[in-house]
């Protein structure tokens, strides 16, 4: 039987965006108006029209890794690698900015990742007992589940736990590895993919999703042939685009796009470069990419003066992609496929192939949420060795994918699967902050499971903080 609690969160998470369910979400006040005091009434929440609304509260839910009154996991995990430079006052940004990461800094996000599971396993719940036939909104519940999971085990240290509740029973889980913590999103992937196989336009664009998920999570466990083959052109064409939307005024402002909160609202970050851009702190920060100053269209960047970042001292460099608090960003999109395919190219020693794809996408227009890239000319160099190839391929892949969390991610695949070391690969050096030096840059690779995970008896803390 359905308990008290999990009855109330099934209601709440039926409004959760409301207004994309406004129709639904009109008799929020009758669904929570309990005949006794303390109960929902369970056919408040046991109907088709309910479980299509939570279905959608959910997937809303899904926004939260990006979308937010404050930075979520993309800004923070492009504040931790290079996209972002901390550009305020706050130490425990800082901290995230120099890879010196607390288990109780609380200015990493990682609630708003494990929370929507609950969400999402009870709409998958309710639509399997009321709508079993909406197999593509089942399928893309599963999908959410698959990319939270991937999300998780890209960002944060070996030792998840991945709880869960059913029939209104907690269980908070033991500690898993990143390993294990990705096998568990695959296999919601391919549960998404073996329920949702209409072929209507519906289906088909949740199943392109699902592949270009299915196949990041092939490519984190090193098998790159295997995912460039779930997402050739003639299945993921490179204009596709599963975007996060948010709508103005939504929420009192708890949705906006969190590139535009940390950039345009609040001045707390400022686009990165491979140097200290505070006057008389030049400082080489090595192994970062030049993404203010490379002049790249594919991360289009503006110095506004005289607008200052928080901290009265930093430069504000603003991304030029998402200058809007709601404009759309891409969760996964064809660009990614393309790169998927170029990266196992590049594992096949295939550098010829792997210059052909990346060429491709520089010579062809491309759409990046509502940015659209112009064309760029070709890289007319080919490397000749697996080292000079990679670099090539993983700046490349830094430009496409600016702010889309995946740069952490990857900075650790260039450590676990290509043998580079920490100070090859991560900001290296002396790091300033507050127009200072304040020391040098720390060795973290991944953002620690705070200590909020200590209320499970299991959980005893980071198994290890390796790449």
């Amino acid at each position: 039987m359905m308990t008290i609690s999990r009855r109330a969160r099934w209601a709440i998470a039926a409004c959760a965006v409301a207004p994309l369910v406004l129709t639904q979400c009109r008799a929020k006040d009758k669904l929570l108006e309990p005949q006794n005091p303390g109960l929902v009434d369970e056919t408040a929440v046991g109907t088709p029209e309910a479980a299509l609304a939570l279905r959608v509260g959910a997937i809303g839910r899904l926004r939260n890794v990006v979308h937010g009154g404050d930075e979520r996991l993309w800004q923070a995990g492009g504040h931790m690698a290079d996209e972002y430079k901390n550009a305020d006052f706050q130490p425990t940004r800082a901290d995230i900015d120099r890879r010196t990461i607390a288990t109780n800094n609380g200015s990493f996000p990682y609630t708003t990742v494990t929370q929507p599971r609950g969400f999402v396993r009870d709409a998958l719940d309710a639509m399997w007992q009321f709508l079993p036939d909406s197999t593509s909104h089942i399928g893309e519940l599963y999908m959410g589940l698959g990319f939270l999971e991937m999300s998780l085990a890209e960002n944060f240290c070996n030792g998840i736990p991945l709880g869960h509740t059913i029939s209104g029973d907690v269980t908070l889980g033991p500690p898993l590895t990143n390993a294990q913590v990705f096998d568990s999103a695959l296999t919601h992937l391919d549960s998404a993919l073996q329920v949702n196989t209409k072929s209507d336009a519906g289906s088909v664009f949740i199943r392109q999703a699902t592949l270009i998920l299915k196949a990041r999570v092939l490519v984190a466990k090193g098998q790159f042939a295997a995912a460039a083959a779930l997402v050739p052109a003639a299945t993921v064409p490179t204009s596709y685009q599963y975007v996060f939307t948010t709508s103005t005024g939504s929420n009192a402002g708890l949705e906006d796009n969190g590139h535009w909160v940390v950039q345009f609202s609040t001045h707390r970050m400022t686009v990165s470069d491979s140097f200290d851009l505070i006057t008389g702190q030049h400082n080489l920060i090595k192994n970062a990419l030049p993404f203010a100053s490379a002049n790249d269209p594919r991360v289009p960047v503006k110095q506004t003066i005289p607008t200052q970042a928080e901290d009265g001292l930093t430069p504000m460099f603003q991304q030029q992609l998402w200058k809007s608090r709601d404009d759309p960003i891409p969760m996964v999109s064809g660009i990614d496929a393309r790169l998927i395919e170029a990266e196992a190219r590049l594992n096949a020693n295939d550098f010829i192939g792997m210059m052909t794809i990346l060429n491709a996408l520089r010579t062809t227009s491309q759409k990046i949420g509502n940015y659209t890239v112009p064309v760029m000319a070709a890289l007319t160099t080919t490397p000749t060795t697996k080292d000079a190839a990679t670099t090539l391929f993983f700046r490349e892949k830094g430009f496409w994918t600016f702010g889309r969390g995946q740069r952490v991610s990857d900075l650790r695949r260039l450590m676990r699967q290509y043998g580079r070391a920490e100070d090859q690969v991560w900001p290296t050096g002396v790091y300033s902050f507050g127009g200072t030096s304040a020391g040098t840059y720390g060795d973290d690779v991944n953002f620690p499971v705070p200590d909020g995970e200590l209320i499970n008896p299991e959980f005893k803390g980071c198994m290890d903080r390796l790449p």
